[in-house]
């Protein structure tokens, strides 16, 4: 029905003529209930838009909270090729390290320097370290640090954008040992120096040798460190050159080098003391070749042989002043000798004129050397042993010798005290050219307090303790080694028995007051007694030193025969006189060194008669 109804209406209404009526608003009541429609649709999107927001807000914060628990670098961050990516600091710090020890560990640098010079320095030298922390320490805070939104943000982009904006400037940390650099360059800057702030000369036996330098030009040690610096530290091998155009000297100060080198030729000299110097001012030098004389003193009438002339000892030139000299005690001292130098002024500098930077410039050196240095003088004196012998060689089979020994076999402990306590006193004695030497003065009077202990010894015919017992042994012992010396023997007397430490005639005893042994020093140097006990072969040992100029050796022979009683004292049954002593006589015989003395055919050239000898047989004994 309302559906017939509704279309007979519409019917009708079709039919029926409309009138023209002003527009009016449509009904109030249709138009209130549009505007209800719309607040709701509004505020259903404004809701909707507030529910998502706060489901977006909850995501953010979640998604936030998981990012920034994240305890690695974030993706897509590197430091110099290195991909850090997920790396924790430690992971990202032996990463960056591993670059440092490619980068630094056997890096060298080298310099090229003037002259031709270089200079490498190494980082190990250059004391350089580095360190990755502070460029890790970055690489992590990248995207950190912003708020939740901009670090979430941030690492959106760098996980799922392939975005990362990382970047620094820093790198590894680098530095090094400045001072340790600069104390290198500074050592090499001295030889460089020397080369560039003036010309270098080295001057040999023969020549000076100039290097042409420019003066005023040095090394300018601060660049050089500077340079080395940014090297290392940039890793870079390639070097670098220090550049320096130095212009070659004008001039030379030959005249000044000449003040400085000129020299005069001296030749070194034995300068005696005041006491010594006197005795020999009004002597005569020795003749270049001096007749070697053989000395024969003893027995008045048996003696063929005036005293020689005694010269003015050897290496000898006495000037004035000399008695100034600070002798410092000893007897004597060897001058200073110098080498004579010179050379032409004149030439060295036209040579030094016409050569170019860094060119040699040779000067020829005029040099006279001195007949005789001192160290030649140091090395002569006392250094032969004069007292050589081949007598026990052929009297007891011994070996050659350099000294003169004699045997303590049966000698009382006190004995052989006393006869090292002599040889201490006589060790080391000098004897200076024309110098006398007395034994008794030297040793002393024996008694106790002077530490002499009582020993065997002959006296007044018979034998008893005596303080300082034995000490004849050490005279006859030096008596020997003076012969051998072929010294000249001033004083000698032998035993009134025969001892049985050495031949007949080659003894010399000794007393307080007298008998004395004495001789001087003939020889044109000084010498010196070398004295001792040989505690393992249980030996007197004496040994003279001095300077062997003459080249020759002695030989002794001996003569002995028996003394028979005159007085009719001492006679056998058939009325002959008993023997009561012997008697000896010796000779001193000169050879030349290299002669054979045991070949009866080479003859000495020299043979003198040296002592006569005469010793008793204790009573007991004829």
């Amino acid at each position: 029905m309302n559906a017939e109804r509704y279309d007979s209406r519409d019917d009708r209404e079709e039919e029926r003529p409309r009138k023209r009526t002003a527009a009016r608003p449509a009904p109030t009541k249709r138009k209130k209930r549009k505007k209800k429609k719309e607040s709701y649709a509004g505020l259903a999107v404004i809701v909707t838009l507030l529910f998502l927001l706060v489901l977006g807000g909850i995501g953010v914060y979640v998604a936030g909270t998981m990012v920034s628990r994240i305890d690695t670098i974030y993706p897509g961050t590197a430091v110099e090729g290195i991909d850090l990516s997920g790396m924790t600091k430690e992971q990202a710090a032996e990463a960056l390290l591993s670059l440092g020890r490619a980068k630094y560990d056997g890096l060298s640098v080298t310099a090229s320097l003037p002259l031709d010079n270089t200079l490498t320095i190494t980082a190990e030298e250059a004391g350089v370290s580095y360190s990755a922390e502070q460029i890790v320490e970055d690489a992590w805070n990248y995207g950190r640090g912003d708020g939740m939104l901009m670090n979430l943000l941030t690492y959106g982009k760098a996980r799922y954008m392939d975005t990362n904006t990382f970047s620094s400037d820093k790198g590894l940390e680098v530095w090094l040992d400045e001072d340790a650099v600069r104390a290198i360059v500074a050592e090499a800057a001295v030889d460089i120096d020397e080369q560039l702030l003036e010309s270098g000369v080295e001057i040999t036996d023969t020549e000076i040798r100039l290097s042409k330098g420019a003066s005023g030009l040095t090394l300018d040690e601060e660049t050089v460190v500077r340079q080395f610096k940014e090297a290392l530290l940039a890793a870079d091998p390639s070097g670098f050159t220090y550049d320096a155009v130095p212009q070659a000297d004008e001039a030379y100060d030959f005249q000044g080098l000449y003040d400085e080198l000129y020299s005069e030729m001296v030749n070194a000299r034995i300068v005696y003391a005041p006491e010594y110097a006197a005795r020999y001012a009004d002597l005569e030098p020795a003749p270049e070749d001096p007749p070697i004389i053989n000395y024969a003193w003893g027995n008045e009438e048996l003696d063929r042989k005036t005293e020689p002339a005694i010269y003015r000892p050897a290496l000898t030139d006495p000037q004035p002043g000399d008695e100034s000299l600070d002798f410092g005690g000893k007897p004597f001292i060897v001058s200073q000798s110098s080498v004579g130098v010179t050379f032409d002024v004149a030439e060295a500098e036209r040579l030094w004129a016409a050569a170019g930077y860094g060119d040699s410039v040779v000067v020829p050196l005029t040099v006279t050397r001195p007949d005789v240095s001192t160290d030649e003088i140091n090395a002569m004196l006392f250094a032969d042993p004069l007292s050589k012998n081949w007598t026990m060689v052929r009297l007891w089979n011994k070996d050659y010798c350099d000294e003169v020994r004699t045997s303590l076999a049966g000698s009382t402990k006190n004995r052989i005290s006393n006869v090292k306590k002599a040889c201490e006193i006589l060790d080391g004695i000098m004897l200076m050219p024309g110098e006398e030497f007395s034994y008794n003065d030297t040793i002393g009077q024996r008694t106790e307090e002077a530490g002499w202990l009582p020993a065997p010894a002959y006296a007044n015919g018979e034998v008893r303790q005596e303080n300082g017992g034995g000490i004849c042994q050490v005279s006859s012992t030096l008596y020997n080694a003076v012969a051998y010396s072929n010294l000249r023997v001033l004083e000698r007397e032998c035993h009134q028995f025969q001892v049985g430490y050495l031949p007949a005639g080659m003894d010399a005893t000794v007393s307080w007051g007298w008998p004395n042994f004495r001789f001087m020093n003939t020889k044109q140097y000084p010498i010196m007694i070398h004295a001792w006990v040989d505690d393992e072969t249980n030996e007197c040992c004496i040994q003279i030193l001095g300077t062997d100029y003459e080249h020759i050796f002695v030989i002794m022979r001996f003569n002995q025969w028996k003394t028979y009683d005159q007085s009719g004292e001492y006679v056998d049954e058939d009325g002959n006189g008993k023997a009561i002593g012997t008697e000896a006589a010796t000779w001193r015989l000169l050879y030349h060194d290299g002669d054979d003395w045991s070949d009866r055919s080479i003859k000495p050239f020299s043979e003198c008669y040296e002592y006569y000898s005469k010793y008793h047989y204790h009573s007991e004994d004829i």
